[in-house]
């Protein structure tokens, strides 16, 4: 368990760093942000789509992976739509650093040790991914159909948070 607990603060900590951005965010280097964020939720439910063994970690994955696949079309649509190319940024840099080296991390675990690490990291990913919408994305963005998609895209990630909570909660129950 103490293993557990410095492994999460060491994911944990680094992902910190994403919020130092203390520059405006344009609106191509905002659709980078979310690519970023999308990109790292997929990829992970991917994972937790073919490692757990829990019905509701896998069920919780596929829906990530439909939600966030959705909301990565909607707001490639508006960028083609728009003719902003998304750009990357000291955010997106990090946001993509910081879950390859979790996803490296995550594949050496099974079992109930996979699930409680996968469903505390979507717990912990989805508060800082809010925050980072409420802070960042939202004030920054400029054009004001860009402003409307992140403000859509918000209470999925809430609902994300909240059903993440739950899993993670029950499977404390099964150690």
């Amino acid at each position: 368990m103490k293993k557990l607990l410095i492994l999460a603060v060491a994911l944990i900590a680094p992902a910190f760093a994403v919020f130092a951005e203390t520059k405006a965010l344009h609106d191509a280097e905002i659709i980078g942000v979310v690519i970023a964020v999308n990109e790292a939720k997929i990829d992970a439910a991917k994972l937790a789509q073919s490692v757990s063994s829990q019905p509701d970690v896998k069920m919780f994955g596929q829906r990530l992976i439909d939600e966030h696949t959705k909301a990565s079309s909607l707001f490639n649509d508006w960028a083609k739509k728009n003719n902003v190319t998304p750009q990357s940024s000291s955010t997106s840099d990090s946001l993509k650093a910081n879950e390859e080296q979790y996803l490296a991390k995550l594949k050496e675990l099974g079992g109930i040790l996979f699930d409680l690490d996968y469903m505390g990291h979507e717990v912990e990913s989805h508060q800082q991914a809010l925050d980072l919408w409420d802070s960042k994305l939202i004030p920054d963005a400029t054009d004001e159909g860009l402003k409307s998609l992140l403000d859509q895209m918000r209470p999925r990630l809430s609902g994300h948070l909240e059903q993440a909570k739950l899993i993670k909660k029950s499977l404390g129950r099964k150690k």
